[in-house]
């Protein structure tokens, strides 16, 4: 049974607002949004002012007293994702595969109870992406075909979502997520035979240009639809595609960053505008590692 948001979870989620309307202050402007009336509408508050460790322990303290309540191990995988995401990219203190393996864990148990459940299919997908590429490249070609079942089953699911502010959209980011898994993943037969799936630009261009149309304007995707667009250019020889991969970045870097990694992508930009040819290879988490070593 759904626990209902207590006096005392509503005080603390509270803390740093005057009130409820203060916490959700826009007009319903996502298909799917979560609304003051959701049961864990307290995490929904907490995740977005970023108190990701504080929602985590509300969560899973929720989750031990409602072992039924499926959409707690949603909340609680997407709060220790974020958590892993904020520790420093060289900080070996933390323990990565522990962490992502929690996550994966709590999704799996999501689906034990309810196994259609998009969202908690795609929480799935992505500690299982995350504890892969954490662990190396093998590990992630092994978990390669079950991470694109569970996108493309959030994608394909008519399933809408949305975060207070936007921070997570679905399909949107289900979509954002096979883009980049598409062109990332090598288009080989060997990769094929040995994840049973394979790369394509075609199917990358097809999930990010979904993802810009269901959410318009968010940097982000539209840096990955540019570097898919720049992509396909290169290898095809493509001087329209490749204009349009120079457009689409070049429109994203216009728009205002609203978070840290908007601007890392902005500065991303003017190096794809520079050297298009890099997009192929192009990861925000590779081109940091490189921006680190050339720093």
């Amino acid at each position: 049974m759904k626990t209902l948001i207590t006096a005392a979870a509503l005080t603390l989620c509270l803390s740093t607002v005057a009130s409820a309307e203060e916490a959700f202050p826009y007009e319903v402007v996502y298909a799917g949004q979560c609304t003051p009336d959701d049961p864990h509408f307290d995490l929904e508050i907490l995740y977005d002012a970023g108190r990701h460790a504080a929602g985590l322990k509300i969560a899973k303290a929720r989750f031990a007293d409602n072992p039924d309540d499926a959409d707690l191990t949603w909340h609680i995988a997407r709060f220790i994702f974020e958590m892993g995401e904020s520790v420093d990219r060289n900080d070996r203190t933390v323990d990565k595969v522990a962490l992502y393996s929690s996550m994966l864990d709590y999704a799996n148990r999501g689906l034990e109870i309810r196994p259609n459940d998009p969202h908690i299919h795609f929480a799935r997908g992505i500690a299982a992406g995350r504890l892969g590429t954490t662990r190396g490249v093998i590990a992630s070609l092994w978990s390669a075909k079950g991470i694109e079942r569970d996108w493309l089953y959030t994608s394909n699911s008519g399933f809408e979502y949305a975060s207070i502010g936007g921070d997570e959209l679905l399909p949107c980011d289900a979509d954002l997520a096979l883009g980049m898994f598409y062109r990332l993943v090598p288009d080989s037969f060997i990769v094929q035979l040995l994840a049973g799936t394979r790369g394509s630009l075609e199917k990358s261009l097809d999930h990010l240009e979904r993802a810009n149309v269901c959410a318009p304007g968010r940097i982000g995707t539209m840096k990955e639809l540019g570097v898919t667009q720049l992509c396909l250019g290169t290898k095809g020889k493509d001087p329209g595609m490749m204009a349009r991969g120079k457009a689409t970045v070049s429109a994203y870097m216009a728009r205002a960053p609203q978070s840290e990694l908007d601007r890392i992508d902005i500065a991303h930009g003017r190096k794809l505008l520079a050297d298009p040819a890099m997009a192929c290879g192009y990861s925000r988490d590779g081109q940091q590692d490189l921006d680190t070593k050339d720093l």
